[in-house]
């Protein structure tokens, strides 16, 4: 009887008990997720007085894949990105069409895939080259739809969609229609590294320019996206006679 009594007594007693106080933490770039918790994390770089508070900008983990497939050391691979995509070298399209966008689509070579794990049940390795995602649907679609035959002097910038990427928006979506290959051509010439400010008004419209997690993203297609592996990333900055080309994993017409 005396035992029941006291379990009475101390379970009455911690009723009256005030909770814990809820210590917040003094961390550096301490914020609340939606869950409550705190997250200390802050992928955006900044630089602080006091160099201990700063952050430098990491790469992300494709070019980290990369750099460290070259063979850089620690301290290339941890380098400050930059805050735009970085210009690549300007790519010749071989044989061609006079040079000018429907013949340098044609023969672009697109970004180099890796098998990845797929790869294992035919017999490859995770980073054996697959193939190359190249623009021969977006060629076809410039001439079937006549928007080549529309395109002047120029000159026009052109996000270039590689053939994976509009067989996708086909089964998705329907046909390639003109109004959907002019959403990827931009009256004027606009280099890589100019995107984040320039004026993106399409042929069929404005475009969504944003930043976030350390990537550049037009209609949410990344700008200057990198492959997994030691191949080719998708082309950017190729000239031709009447404008510039970059190459896009994404369909605008997703948008």
């Amino acid at each position: 009887m005396k035992l029941f009594l006291s379990a009475a007594l101390v379970t009455g007693a911690c009723a009256f008990t005030a909770p814990n106080a809820v210590r917040v933490s003094t961390a550096l770039n301490q914020k609340l997720g939606s869950g409550g918790m705190a997250d200390t994390r802050d992928p955006e770089a900044f630089a602080d007085e006091d160099p201990r508070k700063s952050i430098s900008a990491a790469p992300s983990f494709e070019e980290y894949l990369k750099q460290r497939d070259a063979g850089a050391s620690s301290a290339e691979i941890a380098a400050p990105a930059a805050a735009a995509p970085a210009a690549a070298a300007p790519a010749a399209a071989s044989g061609g069409g006079g040079g000018d966008i429907l013949g340098t689509v044609k023969d672009l070579q697109g970004p180099g895939q890796v098998w990845g794990d797929l790869g294992i049940a035919e017999g490859f390795e995770e980073n054996d080259l697959k193939g190359y995602e190249n623009f021969g649907k977006f060629a076809a679609a410039l001439e079937s739809t006549g928007v080549a035959a529309e395109l002047g002097a120029g000159p026009y910038t052109v996000f270039a969609p590689t053939d994976p990427t509009l067989e996708s928006y086909e089964t998705l979506r329907g046909p390639i229609t003109a109004d959907i290959v002019k959403m990827h051509i931009v009256p004027g010439k606009i280099a890589s590294a100019d995107i984040p400010t320039a004026n993106l008004e399409s042929l069929a419209g404005p475009l969504v320019y944003r930043y976030a997690v350390r990537k550049h993203f037009v209609n949410d297609a990344i700008i200057g996206e990198k492959t997994f592996g030691p191949y080719d990333d998708y082309p950017m900055d190729v000239e031709c006679s009447n404008g510039i080309i970059h190459s896009v994993g994404l369909c605008f017409g997703f948008y």
